[in-house]
């Protein structure tokens, strides 16, 4: 039984593969976790019967936003990166081809998806702000 070392195109296209899907997963991740913190916290705070949960949900959220908006730029940068690296040839038909192609679909997707989670991010974190604490609709 004879053991290989993996080649340079393998490892290459392994931390692609990583970085494709930081860079497509990246920005919704930073969104949902940005949405489930700030609800807790402001249910936390609006629905307490008694004085006990005071956060400062503005500053949490403008803290959660900027957090969110940092995030979905960098899988927007890792997404580019990839789109850019992956350049599909034409007319090979070969693993390594096959596997490029995928890469720079998912970077498509990437940089697709990120720039909508960038807005809700940063439209969320100067739009809470504006708002008074605890009022209903």
């Amino acid at each position: 039984m004879s053991v290989r070392a993996p080649s340079v195109v393998s490892s290459n296209a392994a931390r692609l593969n990583a970085i494709v899907w930081f860079g497509v997963l990246g920005g919704p991740a930073a969104w949902a976790v940005q949405f489930l913190f700030a609800m807790q916290f402001a249910l936390a705070r609006c629905e307490s019967p008694n004085a006990r949960f005071q956060f400062p949900v503005h500053g949490i959220s403008l803290a959660l936003g900027v957090a969110g908006v940092v995030v979905a730029l960098l899988a927007e940068l890792a997404a580019v990166a990839v789109f850019r690296a992956t350049v599909p040839d034409r007319g090979e038909h070969d693993a390594a081809s096959i596997t490029r192609g995928r890469l720079h679909f998912l970077a498509a997707v990437g940089m697709t998806v990120n720039p909508l989670t960038l807005t809700i991010c940063a439209m969320v974190a100067v739009g809470v702000p504006l708002l008074s604490v605890c009022r209903q609709s």
